[in-house]
């Protein structure tokens, strides 16, 4: 037969298949229960599903016995049983659980292949037939088969029964009659022979009297044995094999479903392909490969289900002998918005806020009912310890907690947490309103210092080339070197208001220009818009720029009571004595508007969601940076509860259909402050400039390339008769010398004037003021000249 191992992970596949987190085992205390749930745990952990609960019954246990046990499992919230028991106690269990109203609707019962092969192979009476109705269970799978059918037949010519199904283990039986007939027939035929030797004699305590004592041993039997793990056959029950534990080969089951009077196959399991509706094929069935086949989605038919029912099982219920469950809720003063309540004149106490409205949204999208009652916490004049409500649910006082609770670390060690529900994060609130005599530099604020200094440099760089391309041609870039440096200065420097007097006369600088002149209308513009912001909203400006800042600093800081808050800040070495807690949002704002001189606070730091909701009616203070945690809230259940995975579920379909934001907006965005500014650095850095420097620097170094490869084309044009004057007046012995001659020789061309533009130009002039004076001579009358 099959393994423990094979087949308890085909019952972890099933368990995988509908997606239940967790079960119940109940098995026979003995080798043969405990080392099949052993199995069975080891793959179930695999899929993430754990076993809560393991109750090993006697093998000799009663009805009173199996009653007590039954009762108890009866009281827990996992409703998924595994059975892995010998028939006659599995059905001992059945009829009891029965009894119980334990196969009833909710229910799950999955049963091992000993107790479901027999379910449809012998006559059960009608209360037996009734207690089992609605289980599933693995059973192997038997291929139909030529030889198969002949047997069938046979064994009704020998019987008369026209029984359809047929146990499995009757096939097994036959075909291990004939492996050892095969293995003896290969035994013999290898020389072997038949010999026996008598048993060692045993104390009459260990069963020395018994008649199995006294039977003799085959001699050559671990020979006989290799021989029957080495011979493999086709049988009635498949193909026949056995591994070197001497188990049967091959990982293929149906997975089936009691129904009526018999069981129905509603899916095969094997370790290749899962759970399918499709019978396995024989490379499957053989080998059992352990590679997932991907071609094919995991599928099995509809099953009916203890009581009736179509609808999968959850498999769990939230509560206890319909006990509600008790959540404590916080009970503070202020934040009415997130977690309040109002008592009627009956004495009766209502909770309401945006933190009970998704939790109750939430719960009704659970597939089954969850009866639960409020506890507030707290005595309603001071904000409780929200470490102290999160440590009940972890010493099971209370079953959950809802409210504005945050996940933190420290919380998340003693309970689950669902899916935050709002997102959050500390941030620092300061006045808006801040000190005039800071923003005596606020004109230096537009740009970071390396983008200050980035752009002088330019400059710089940008005049000494516009300098190079014009001082052999151009008039004005020449002179004493006192006034060439004043011009060129005077020069780049005007181009921050395009006002530049003096004109750039050749090609190459020309282009320099235009492409400078761009890169400054863009920076020019660029802070222009800056600086008109900053301006803007100077009297908007913190003093206190984000968390490091406040951290820097000696001013008092508030927080909400009862909050981590306190303890977060303490972690960044804030003075305990600068923390001052507050409770409501009156507190907050009056506490920040006397400020630290008069006793107030300088900052506040808390959750966002509370912030927002404080910035809605107080517009004289604003959130300075930005978050510094990231967070959020949560409802708190026990460790490893299965609400809190359903209730996460739920949360992220609120998220999906739009609900959850319409209970936001509902219950947090009914004011408005037109004044809330969240002030940030508005620092223009050299990140946002870096392609112009890049543009402008790039093309004035081509420029200056150009420009010094045309003059040294033209130092070695010159007239042959003055380049060797030249070379004679600077000649020297040595070729140091003669390279410092050429360069002094080709410096002083460089030097050299070229102003045949301006001549040119200045000869133009000259003619036409000679023409027209001659004109204006000869256009006098002779006689006016005598006179």
């Amino acid at each position: 037969t099959h393994s423990d191992s094979i087949q308890m992970a085909a019952v972890a596949g099933i368990v995988n298949f509908y997606g239940w987190r967790e079960v119940v085992t109940l098995f026979t205390d003995d080798d043969y229960g405990k080392n099949g749930i052993n199995a069975l745990s080891d793959f179930l952990d695999n899929v993430g599903t754990k076993i809560v609960y393991k109750a090993g019954l006697d093998p000799a246990i009663d009805k009173y016995g199996m009653g007590s046990a039954l009762a108890q499992l009866a009281q827990m919230e996992c409703k998924v049983f595994v059975v892995h028991m010998q028939p006659s106690v599995g059905c001992n269990l059945f009829s009891m659980a029965s009894y119980l109203k334990m196969v009833t609707a909710g229910y799950v019962w999955i049963v091992t292949e000993d107790i479901a092969s027999i379910l449809d192979t012998m006559g059960l009476d009608d209360n037996l037939l009734k207690a089992t109705q609605g289980i599933i269970g693995t059973r192997s799978y038997v291929p139909d088969s030529p030889r198969l059918q002949s047997f069938l037949q046979q064994r009704y010519q020998l019987t008369g029964s026209a029984r359809v199904h047929v146990n499995p283990h009757e096939l097994y039986a036959y075909d291990s009659v004939l492996m050892i007939g095969y293995a003896l027939d290969s035994f013999l035929r290898q020389g072997g022979s038949i010999e026996f030797i008598s048993p060692k004699a045993l104390p009459a305590n260990y069963g020395g009297n018994s008649d199995l004592a006294h039977l003799h041993i085959f001699k050559n039997g671990p020979t006989l044995l290799s021989h029957m793990l080495e011979n493999n056959f086709t049988g009635i029950s498949g193909f026949v094999q056995l591994d070197k534990q001497g188990d049967l080969m091959g990982s293929s089951f149906e997975v089936v479903n009691m129904v009526g009077n018999g069981l129905h196959v509603v899916g095969y399991w094997t370790n290749g392909t899962g759970c399918s509706v499709l019978p396995p094929d024989d490379s499957s069935m053989i080998y059992g490969s352990f590679i997932k086949d991907n071609s094919h989605v995991q599928k099995l038919h509809d099953v009916i289900w203890p009581g009736g029912v179509s609808q999968v099982p959850h498999g769990w219920v939230a509560s206890q002998n319909g006990r509600p469950l008790l959540i404590g809720v916080p009970f503070k003063t202020g934040y009415k918005e997130f977690v309040s309540t109002t008592v009627d004149n009956n004495n009766v106490t209502t909770f309401h806020g945006f933190c009970i409205a998704v939790f109750e949204a939430a719960i009704s999208y659970l597939p089954y009912a969850v009866p639960y009652n409020f506890v507030a916490f707290g005595d309603g004049s001071s904000t409780p310890n929200y470490d102290e409500l999160v440590a009940k649910v972890a010493n099971k006082e209370f079953d959950a907690v809802v409210g504005d609770v945050t996940i933190t670390t420290k919380r998340s060690k003693a309970v689950d947490f669902t899916q935050p529900y709002t997102a959050s994060g500390l941030v620092v609130v300061v006045p808006v309103k801040g000190d005039a005599s800071s923003y005596a530099w606020a004109f230096m604020q537009p740009f970071t210092p390396a983008m200050w200094c980035t752009t002088g440099a330019f400059f710089l760089f940008t005049g000494i080339v516009i300098w190079m391309l014009e001082h052999k041609k151009n008039r004005d870039f020449r002179g004493r070197p006192k006034k060439q440096i004043v011009t060129t200065l005077w020069f780049i420097f005007s181009t921050l208001f395009f006002s530049q007097r003096e004109k750039v006369k050749s090609t190459l600088g020309r282009a320099v220009l235009i492409i400078w002149l761009f890169v400054v209308l863009i920076v020019i513009s660029s802070y222009t818009a800056s600086l008109t912001s900053i301006l803007t909203v100077q009297q908007l400006m913190p003093t206190i720029q984000g968390i490091a800042g406040l951290v820097a600093s000696t001013v008092p800081i508030g927080f909400q009571a009862g909050s981590f808050v306190e303890e977060y800040l303490l972690q960044l070495n804030v003075a305990r004595e600068r923390l001052v807690p507050l409770s409501t949002l009156a507190s907050y704002a009056k506490a920040l508007l006397k400020g630290p001189r008069d006793g107030g606070i300088g900052a506040i730091v808390d959750e966002l969601p509370y912030v927002q909701l404080f910035l809605s009616y107080e517009c004289d203070f604003t959130i300075t940076g930005q978050a510094f945690t990231k967070s959020g809230w949560g409802f708190a259940f026990p460790k490893g509860s299965q609400l809190a995975i359903d209730m996460s579920t739920a949360i992220l379909t609120l998220a999906e259909n739009g609900e959850l934001q319409r209970i936001y907006d509902s219950w947090l965005s009914g004011h408005d402050c037109s004044s809330n500014v969240q002030v940030q650095s508005n620092e223009l850095s050299l990140s946002s400039f870096w392609g112009l420097f890049l543009i402008t620097g790039v093309v004035s170094i081509i420029c200056v390339v150009v420009y010094f490869t045309r003059m040294v084309w033209q130092y070695h044009q010159r007239s042959p008769i003055q380049q060797q004057s030249q070379e004679k007046k600077e000649s020297a012995p040595s070729r140091f010398s003669r390279g410092a001659a050429f360069l002094r020789s080709f410096a002083s061309f460089i030097e050299e004037a070229d102003l045949s533009s301006d001549q040119a130009g200045s000869s133009s002039h000259s003619n036409k003021d000679s023409t027209k004076g001659r004109l204006s001579i000869e256009s006098i009358p002779t006689r006016k000249i005598f006179e």
